[in-house]
């Protein structure tokens, strides 16, 4: 074999391969023995063809899957007499079958992407400050109340009830823009809860006071960027009245069909003793320390979203063109999988795949840039995937799609790309804990963490 490297840029290369004549030859010869086995021809008897009558009926140049298993064998010889680790998927170029012969050599062409080299920073011994974390009796209170309701029984409410934060609604409403229909803004049989703040702040308040039945106006003035159809997944529900232009002043027809109140049990020894717990005291400990552990889990998460910026920001490089495109394809599809899991069509989600590429292509490239920084420190490491971690994943991923953890897998295996996403990010995160464990942290109380946090907002 023959091969030629070229650099195109900083992470392509270009790989020129010649297949030796002697080979190409033998893989032709045994092509056509085995042709010879599968095909019937008058006159012939099975696998005594002659070679040149078969090249009449298949040409070398339509054995296409032969060719095809040639030039990978040769592309991974390729690989691994050059050291290159490839990035991503490669472009293999097969014009060169066109111009194939039996008696010479077979020679084409690979273009692939590289993982940059990186000249690390210090990414061990980071500093950042954690928080002391105290819990207070108001929050304990406000916990037990959201599980309590999961207790409780809904009461329709009388006729003439006024909506008061907490009521839990059925409305319709119907929402015009400049005289004509607001894109998204219609709704039917919609359920809220008024206070719970899942709509855009302005709306809600606007049905205290009102009753079921008579249909009345809400006039609100819609976000600055309500009109952009690439956003998450949710309810295209009316927004607050802020700063926004006066050419998004919207009105909406809302109709209250059904008010509710949620009415939950009481806590007592009996209820909390009915559900495992040996006491109330000992309920409200069990649900301090829940809090404690989801908020120290929070402050995990968001400190180690510190130091995946730190990481980006201080290794400044070229990522491939491959990777940045597989990230793209990556968040495209868990959108795409968050749309159909709400029970949303792609259209009236305002999702649009064309503007998301567009819009997220900076993000998809800064994680990108992450994620390579990420798996060379754990290539660094030593740091690996275990089988039995990637079971889990598959675990995890049959919980959240709703298949079987064997489906899961096998769709993995059936697709590179996926695959290779899924390891590298568990990869990533083996790492992202490496480097948490050796972080130095300054521990400050919650109240002072308040203070500082609302000064450096108010200075910048």
């Amino acid at each position: 074999m023959e091969l030629q490297v070229e650099e195109m840029d900083g992470v392509r290369r270009k790989l020129k391969i010649k297949v030796p004549e002697e080979v190409v030859s033998q893989k032709i010869k045994s092509a056509y023995r085995e042709l010879n086995q599968q095909i019937k021809m008058p006159g012939f008897r099975s696998g005594k063809i002659p070679q040149h009558l078969l090249e009449q009926q298949v040409p070398v140049q339509a054995m296409t899957e032969m060719w095809q298993a040639l030039m990978q064998e040769y592309y991974d010889k390729a690989l691994g007499e050059s050291g290159i680790v490839p990035a991503g998927p490669p472009e293999i170029d097969h014009s060169g079958i066109k111009e194939i012969a039996k008696d010479k050599p077979f020679t084409f062409s690979v273009t692939l992407d590289i993982k940059p080299t990186i000249k690390f920073k210090n990414y061990k011994g980071l500093k950042f400050e954690k928080t002391m974390h105290q819990i207070t009796e108001a929050e304990i209170d406000a916990t037990i109340q959201k599980l309590m309701e999961s207790f409780g029984s809904f009461e329709i409410c009388v006729d003439d009830h006024k909506v008061e934060r907490g009521d839990h609604l059925i409305l319709d409403f119907d929402g015009t823009l400049n005289g004509g229909p607001l894109e998204g803004g219609t709704a039917k049989d919609y359920p809220m809860k008024v206070g719970e703040k899942k709509m855009i702040a302005g709306f809600e308040d606007q049905l205290i006071g009102q009753q079921k039945g008579p249909e009345f106006d809400v006039q609100v003035t819609l976000p600055l960027d309500w009109n952009k159809k690439l956003r998450r997944v949710s309810m295209p529900i009316p927004g607050a009245k802020t700063d926004a232009p006066a050419d998004d002043l919207a009105e909406f027809k809302v109709r209250i069909k059904e008010i509710k109140i949620l009415k939950t049990p009481e806590l007592t020894e009996d209820f909390v003793q009915q559900q495992g717990e040996e006491s109330v005291e000992a309920f409200r400990r069990k649900v301090k320390m829940d809090l404690q552990a989801q908020k120290k889990q929070a402050e995990e998460i968001e400190i180690k979203q510190k130091i995946f910026n730190y990481l980006v920001k201080e290794h400044d490089m070229v990522v491939p063109e491959s990777l940045v495109k597989q990230e793209l394809k990556f968040m495209i599809e868990g959108m795409k999988f968050q749309i159909s899991k709400s029970g949303m069509s792609l259209e009236d989600s305002g999702f649009e795949e064309e503007v998301a590429e567009k819009e997220w292509r900076e993000r998809a490239e800064f994680n990108t840039k992450g994620y390579v920084i990420l798996e060379a420190i754990a290539k660094t490491e030593k740091i690996h995937v275990a089988q039995s971690e990637l079971e889990e994943e598959y675990q995890r991923l049959a919980q959240e799609t709703g298949k079987s953890p064997e489906d899961v897998k096998k769709a993995l295996f059936n697709n590179p790309d996926n695959m290779s996403q899924t390891t590298s990010r568990l990869l990533g995160q083996k790492a992202l804990n490496f480097i948490y464990s050796h972080c130095e942290f300054d521990f400050v109380k919650e109240e002072d963490k308040k203070i500082k946090d609302s000064k450096d907002e108010a200075q910048g």
